[in-house]
């Protein structure tokens, strides 16, 4: 199991230090994992149950309807729910408790509650649709921010599960040419994953090839691949809900065209550029905005872009081809914390970036910038009058059918270099 009882112990002391300073003696807050949700027309099906990340990061625990309790006095308390005869009948036991704490039955929550006289209760977690405001918000921000400096086990954890990504993009190496399609591809480094010991999706898995690599969440179809094109590939792992976040992309064929092989190098380039800057004390939108600027040099060194380097940046040119933002914080979930504190997201170079936020020894975020051909973007009159004159709308016509290219790894922010915990998945320096 990769959680220790130590592991979770040591959690509660970080969350407990913040949380003192913001509490009264006379509050309380109530962490809740949640209750599974009905299927329309299901009967009696669910679908499968998720706890709330704060919640499982809090006790290793993955049971629905429980409660886990802070108080300046009495410390954290577990109100578990019982495991029914039904449920041994129908579900068997269940054995994905990463740390099983013996607590309080759920039944007597209120009763607790009631004994306690709390004067204010603050509800977080999966407790319905309830948005926490005040000092609600205040709790669950800290919260947040204690949960995304990733511990040591946290961070061995989410190296192992690379290594499993690492076997699906071997195996698609090793069958990746034209005449395979897509879903093929797809089915091959999820079957491949399962079989290393991957337990889910974190997402749906993308490949696109030629145009398709141009759609920034393009569903694997059954499209052939064909010769010269470009395949992306944006796939993941999931293992008791920490995750990888990894793309790559590659040449369907051994020998690629020249236009493709220099697009190639500018994103690899860029984001070689952009991983050395995620060091503590920069902030997300700094990170961004030098990939924009870059790939706008970049773009205008390929003839694509004209005029003063200054005047396309100010213009936010760029935005046509990278039109979203650089990354975002992962680890517990595909998309970990951040989104809550940022309720007006940053916009940089047209880009709506999901946590921009300052970066700390042990922030987890993914490096993610790409260069795309996007129909809808370059064909839409008032983007085509807006860049009229800064583009080299000719030199852009060899370009179109090209598709797309994305990288993408997962870097550990530390008092030094960054940490890609994701470099067990090998990146091709050229196609």
């Amino acid at each position: 199991m990769p959680f220790t009882p130590q592991d979770i112990q040591q959690r509660r002391k970080r969350l407990a230090q913040k949380w003192d300073a913001i509490l009264n003696n006379d509050e309380a807050v109530l962490v809740f994992s949640g209750a599974p949700v009905s299927k329309p027309g299901g009967l009696d099906q669910t679908y499968p149950f998720l706890p709330h990340p704060a919640y499982y990061w809090l006790t290793g625990r993955r049971r629905e309807g429980e409660v886990l309790l802070y108080s300046k006095n009495d410390g954290w308390v577990e109100f578990q729910t019982p495991f029914t005869k039904e449920q041994a009948v129908w579900e068997g036991e269940k054995n994905d408790l990463l740390v099983a704490q013996p607590g309080k039955d759920i039944s007597g929550l209120q009763d607790f509650l009631k004994a306690a006289q709390f004067r204010q209760v603050y509800e977080l977690g999966q407790s319905g649709d309830y948005q926490p405001t005040g000092k609600a918000f205040e709790l669950n921000t800290a919260m947040d921010q204690t949960r995304r400096v990733k511990d040591a086990a946290e961070v061995s954890f989410i190296r192992q599960i690379a290594t499993i990504a690492a076997a699906g993009y071997q195996k698609i190496e090793e069958i990746l040419r034209p005449g395979i399609t897509e879903k093929e591809l797809q089915l091959a480094y999820e079957n491949e994953v399962y079989r290393h010991g991957g337990q889910a999706m974190p997402y749906e898995s993308i490949v696109g090839s030629g145009r398709n690599a141009a759609v920034l969440h393009a569903l694997p179809t059954q499209k052939v691949i064909g010769e010269n094109e470009l395949v992306l590939v944006d796939a993941g792992v999931d293992v008791y809900d920490y995750c990888v976040d990894i793309t790559r992309t590659f040449g369907s064929s051994t020998n690629m065209g020249q236009r493709q092989k220099d697009l190639y190098q500018l994103v690899l380039s860029v984001q070689e550029s952009c991983i050395d800057k995620c060091r503590p004390g920069h902030y997300w939108h700094e990170v961004h905005a030098h990939a924009a600027t870059r790939f706008t040099e970049g773009l205008r060194d390929l003839g694509i872009l004209k005029g003063s380097v200054d005047t396309l940046i100010q213009k936010e040119v760029v935005s046509l081809f990278f039109p979203h933002g650089l990354g975002h914080l992962v680890g517990l979930r595909v998309r970990d914390t951040g989104h809550a504190e940022q309720a007006t997201p940053t916009v940089s170079f047209g880009a709506r970036l999901r946590v921009d936020m300052q970066l700390e020894p042990g922030h987890l975020i993914t490096v993610e910038p790409g260069l795309y051909f996007i129909k809808a973007l370059l064909e839409d009159p008032e983007q085509k009058a807006r860049f009229k004159e800064d583009i080299n709308w000719q030199e852009l016509e060899q370009w179109k059918d090209i598709g797309g290219v994305r990288i993408e790894d997962n870097i550990l922010i530390t008092e030094t270099a960054p940490d890609n915990l994701t470099v067990a998945v090998p990146k091709r320096k050229e196609i």
